[in-house]
């Protein structure tokens, strides 16, 4: 693959999605009704500072990417994951001409509604805890947006955010979502497979044994993380402008990244194999006995090293409780459950407004 004709190729395309781009969206509560009065003409400019305030951006710093509580900084947590799908959001939107402002909003908040230990906890929480079949952290990422964040007064984000924050992964993705949702989506997987690669291969930091196939097909996307990233997006870039909409699947360098999407999908399994169990039940357990709120939406709101803390204590008092970060909300719950009545953490409601 010839790097700098790829990168020359996708640069001819510059603004060739221009006329899809998104240009207006609606709020759920009107101005008047919005703690963030200053007149800020740019809706999702507006979207991107709330979102950078919000506590459920803050804490993401305290929760998993691949590796629970990572002793080495340069590991990603899932805040460093976070940072990096908004820096690639914002190149593959600029060449493609679509809406920046959205979709790096988007970007932003599209995993606050992450669970303690990741992918795993999730799993744990949707097939252990009661009314959580459809739980994902998708949908809880726009719950936590409308109706957890300010003591239950919600962000009041834009619709067309909030749409893509829930779409940005596939089993939530939806035919007539906005094209920066679609961006997102892939940006999303294209971010965290390579950037995963380097933390579970890097010699530095896990030193995982690289499986030949894997190595190879990693390796024709580029010789390192940034280029292997930018190819990638070139190669989006360069597919979207043929098919006239994003898209990143029927190309060559599309399909091969789906194969190295499989691959990856085996390695990460084998890397993070833990019983979650042995530390949310616990956690979860705790929580109920404090009968203080809805013990299942405070394991959902707290990090990793809350869970880890009370799991580990043969005798966990209130003090100990009170140094969580989840601790904090507890003084909100009562306002919370008088808006919104209990909350349903499988409910984004996004369709009736």
């Amino acid at each position: 693959m010839n790097v700098q004709s790829l990168f020359e190729k996708a640069s001819s395309c510059y603004g060739c999605l221009s006329e899809l781009k998104t240009t207006e969206s609606r709020r759920r509560h009107p101005p008047e009704e919005d703690e963030d009065r200053l007149d800020v003409k740019n809706p999702f400019q507006k979207d991107k500072s709330k979102l950078l305030l919000s506590k459920a951006y803050r804490v993401l710093w305290k929760k998993t990417q691949v590796f629970s509580i990572p002793e080495s900084p340069l590991t990603r947590t899932r805040m460093t994951h976070v940072m990096e799908v908004v820096g690639n959001c914002i190149t593959a939107s600029e060449l493609l001409g679509l809406n920046t402002d959205l979709v790096e909003a988007a970007a932003i908040g599209h995993d606050i509604g992450h669970v303690p230990y990741g992918h795993p906890g999730e799993e744990w929480m949707k097939n252990n805890l009661e009314g959580l079949a459809g739980f994902c952290h998708e949908k809880m990422g726009v719950v936590t947006a409308q109706k957890i964040e300010r003591a239950g007064r919600g962000l009041n984000l834009t619709w067309h955010t909030l749409e893509a924050m829930m779409c940005h992964s596939g089993n939530m993705a939806r035919e007539g979502m906005s094209q920066e949702a679609w961006l997102l989506n892939y940006m999303d997987k294209i971010t965290y497979l390579f950037h995963d690669y380097n933390d579970i291969f890097n010699v530095e930091r896990a030193n995982y044994p690289k499986p030949p196939e894997l190595e190879k097909v990693v390796n024709s996307f580029g010789s390192n993380q940034r280029e292997r990233t930018n190819a990638t997006i070139a190669g989006l870039v360069i597919e979207s402008a043929q098919e006239g909409k994003v898209s990143f699947r029927h190309s060559e360098l599309g399909q091969r990244f789906q194969h190295l999407r499989a691959l990856m999908y085996k390695v990460y399994y084998r890397v993070t194999k833990q019983d979650v169990g042995k530390l949310m039940k616990p956690a979860y357990d705790f929580l109920k006995e404090q009968d203080i709120g809805d013990p299942s939406l405070l394991l959902a709101l707290s990090t990793d090293g809350d869970v880890l803390s009370i799991s580990r204590k043969d005798n966990v008092n209130s003090h100990d409780f009170k140094l969580s970060t989840v601790f904090e909300i507890v003084p909100r719950l009562e306002k919370i459950y008088q808006r919104h009545g209990k909350i349903d953490l499988c409910n984004p409601d996004l369709d009736t407004w």
